[in-house]
């Protein structure tokens, strides 16, 4: 359901449209910025696909789900897929802007996270609006339809929208929405992250990895898994050191260090506190029984 666009473009219309027919999670139909001529009027038509502006000086007015409204500088303005819709640039002060236009299954999504809910075609953007113009013209810098700069533009539609919610979650007079996943992806996510980087990091690594502070952290990570990060990162450590000790003919001083501990002296007696028995009496002892598991 593309919509005809018969409307007299002057000289500071610049767009790339592209296939409206694609598939997938989110797809770049169109990009493009004006500076319209005043009264200039579009619609009322269907669009097809999201069309999300963002306003960089002046107004008009935007006609959408039964409501007027005038979209201005330091504003964000949406035509949604499917919709009905006119706008018409303020004949004193006519609207200069940028747009992408996207569709694909994650848009509407998408568009409802950046605060574009059933009813709201206007919001106020915390991110100033030449930001958004940068990411406009670094796509009009590669025009070309092929395979490489397909794929740098769609990066580039992944920031503005990444970029627009930002700017409404920091919008002035709103109050901070928040897009945090469920606090169990954090913890299996620093869990992973431990597991990958155990011998060359801190627990104030992992908190900053999450994007907790160090306490809110710890006392999260405990509730969840029973652990501080501390004990559960020593306790990480020292499993791997035992599977070493066992299968392998390292030095004791090596496999420290390979575990996280450049002092051997602490290594050992860290290990003697959680196994009972030193690193060289463990490798004595599984090496001699090497049907035990390993603990």
């Amino acid at each position: 359901m593309r919509g005809r666009d018969t409307v007299k473009r002057n000289r500071h219309y610049r767009c790339l449209e592209y296939d409206h027919n694609q598939s997938g999670d989110l797809c770049l139909i169109a990009c493009g910025m004006e500076r319209c001529d005043p009264g200039v009027n579009y619609g009322p038509e269907p669009r097809d696909g999201y069309h999300l502006h963002v306003v960089l000086s002046g107004t008009g007015a935007l006609y959408a789900g039964g409501q007027v409204f005038h979209p201005h500088f330091g504003q964000l303005f949406i035509l949604k897929d499917g919709e009905v819709v006119q706008y018409t640039a303020d004949a004193s002060d006519p609207w200069e802007y940028c747009w992408v236009t996207y569709n694909g299954s994650e848009a509407r999504r998408l568009t409802e996270e950046i605060g574009f809910t059933e009813g709201v075609y206007c919001l106020d953007s915390g991110v100033e609006a030449k930001a958004f113009f940068e990411l406009i013209r670094r796509m009009h810098e590669t025009p070309e339809m092929n395979f490489i700069y397909d794929l740098r533009r769609r990066g580039i539609l992944m920031e503005f929208i990444s970029l627009a919610l930002e700017a409404t979650q920091s919008g002035s007079g709103k109050s901070a929405r928040r897009f945090d996943y469920p606090t169990q992806v954090y913890i299996d996510r620093a869990v992973s992250f431990i597991q990958y980087n155990y011998a060359t990091i801190r627990v104030s690594d992992v908190a900053e990895y999450v994007g907790y502070t160090r306490s809110y952290f710890t006392a999260t990570f405990k509730a969840y898994t029973g652990l501080s990060p501390q004990e559960y990162l020593m306790q990480h450590r020292i499993k791997r050191a035992c599977q070493l000790l066992a299968a392998t003919q390292l030095s004791v001083g090596r496999i420290a260090a390979d575990v996280g501990y450049e002092n051997q002296l602490t290594f050992s007696r860290l290990f003697k506190n959680a196994t009972g028995v030193s690193p060289t009496e463990y490798r004595r002892q599984k090496q001699a029984s090497p049907g035990e598991e390993t603990p």
